[in-house]
C-alpha cells in the first residue's frame, strides 16, 4: 500500500516563515546597499562640485593679482576704499608698489573663500647667481655639516658651468653617481630650485629639510625655502625673510633685526601702508646695515612675482602656485602648478 507522508501544518507554516524572514533580510540588505551607494555617490558628487568651485576660485586669484598689478602705478598712500574689501585691496596694492609682500589677503566669492599671497621673487636668493661664499652662508644657516660643503658647492658648480672639467670635490657626467642614474650633468643654470635634487650631494634633507623627530642639533632647515631660479639677483629688503637676509655675506644679525623692525613703518604694525623702505639709502640709514651691501639689495624692484592662490568651498581646498614675470602690465607665467591641498 502506498502511503504519502505530509508535514504537519505547523511545520509547513514554520518553514514558510523562515523563508519569508530570509527574503526580508536579503531585501533589507539589498535596499541598504542601494542606499549606501546612493549616499556615497551623493558625497562624491558634492565633493567634486565643491572641488571644481574651489579650483575656479583659486584661479580667480590670478585675475585679482593682475588687477592689482595694473593699478599699482596709480594707487596713492592716501587713497581710501569705499568698503572694507576695497580698502584691503588698495592697501595690498600700495604695499606691492613699495616692494613689500602681500600675505593672507582674503575675499569671499560666492559660497567660497579666496586666500591670496603675492610675494616679489626678489625676496629669495637666486640660486644661479650664488658665489661660493654665498653657498657657505646658506649651508651654514641650514645646519648642513661643514664637511659636506666642499662637495655640495663643487658639484653645483660642475652642474651649472659650461665645461666638463671636474672640480676637486665635484662631479661631471662620468662620475658613478650620474652614470648609475643614467643622465648627464646639465652644464647650464637651473630652471627650478627642485632641480637641485638631481645634483650629487643634494638629497631631500639638504634641499627640503630634515624629517620630523630629528634631534634639533642635527636637523637641517632646507635651503629650498630661501632660493629661487627667477630673479635679477638683488635681495628685496622689504619682502625677504629673516633667514634670507642672514644669508647675505657681511650682514650682521643685529642689522637683520633692525631691518625687520624698521620695515613695518612708524606704526609698528605689519600689513599697513607705511610698510617698507622707500630706498636702499633709507634702509642703510635707519638700520645701520653695511653700506657695502648697497649693490646686492633692493627695496622695490619687482621683476617676478610668486603667487599662491587658494580657493576653499565647504572644507574642500584647491590651490594654484605660480611664478609670473612682470613686463609692464603683462604677467607672463614661468612656473605653474595647481591641485587640491
Amino acid at each position: 500500500m502506498n502511503r504519502s507522508r505530509t508535514l504537519p501544518q505547523s511545520t509547513q507554516t514554520g518553514s514558510a516563515l523562515v523563508v519569508a524572514l530570509w527574503v526580508i533580510l536579503l531585501l533589507s540588505l539589498l535596499l541598504a546597499s542601494f542606499a549606501f551607494d546612493m549616499h556615497v555617490e551623493a558625497d562624491i558628487t558634492a565633493y567634486y562640485r565643491r572641488r571644481v568651485k574651489a579650483e575656479y576660485i583659486a584661479q580667480s586669484g590670478l585675475a585679482l593679482a593682475k588687477v592689482m598689478l595694473t593699478r599699482m602705478a596709480d594707487v596713492q598712500a592716501d587713497d581710501v576704499g569705499v568698503d572694507d574689501d576695497e580698502e584691503a585691496l588698495l592697501t595690498a596694492t600700495y604695499r606691492l608698489s613699495r616692494g613689500a609682500a602681500v600675505r593672507g589677503l582674503t575675499r569671499e566669492i560666492g559660497e567660497g573663500i579666496l586666500s591670496l599671497d603675492i610675494e616679489p621673487e626678489e625676496g629669495r636668493r637666486n640660486v644661479n647667481q650664488l658665489s661660493d661664499e654665498d653657498w657657505e652662508e646658506i649651508l651654514d644657516l641650514a645646519n648642513v655639516p661643514p664637511e659636506r660643503w666642499p662637495e655640495l658647492i663643487d658639484c653645483f658648480n660642475d652642474w651649472t658651468d659650461g665645461d666638463d672639467v671636474r672640480r676637486l670635490h665635484g662631479a661631471e657626467s662620468d662620475d658613478p653617481f650620474y652614470v648609475d642614474r643614467g643622465y648627464r650633468v646639465k652644464n647650464a643654470p637651473l630652471d627650478t630650485v627642485e632641480e637641485l635634487l638631481l645634483i650629487k650631494g643634494f638629497d631631500e634633507e639638504v634641499v627640503f629639510g630634515s624629517p620630523r623627530g630629528t634631534p634639533p642639533d642635527e636637523a637641517m632647515g632646507g635651503i629650498a625655502y630661501w632660493l629661487t631660479a627667477w630673479s635679477h639677483g638683488r635681495v628685496n629688503l622689504n619682502s625677504a625673510s629673516r633667514e634670507v637676509l642672514l644669508t647675505l655675506p657681511g650682514i650682521e644679525e643685529w642689522a637683520v633685526d633692525a631691518i625687520m623692525e624698521q620695515r613695518v613703518g612708524l606704526d609698528g604694525e605689519p600689513g599697513t601702508r607705511d610698510d617698507g623702505f622707500a630706498s636702499v639709502d633709507e634702509a642703510i640709514g635707519l638700520t645701520g646695515m653695511n653700506p657695502a651691501l648697497r649693490d646686492r639689495v633692493t627695496v622695490s624692484d619687482v621683476h617676478y612675482l610668486r603667487i599662491t592662490s587658494v580657493g576653499e568651498v565647504g572644507g574642500v581646498r584647491s590651490a594654484v602656485w605660480s611664478v609670473l614675470r612682470v613686463e609692464g602690465n603683462q604677467l607672463i607665467p614661468v612656473f605653474w602648478r595647481e591641485g587640491p591641498l
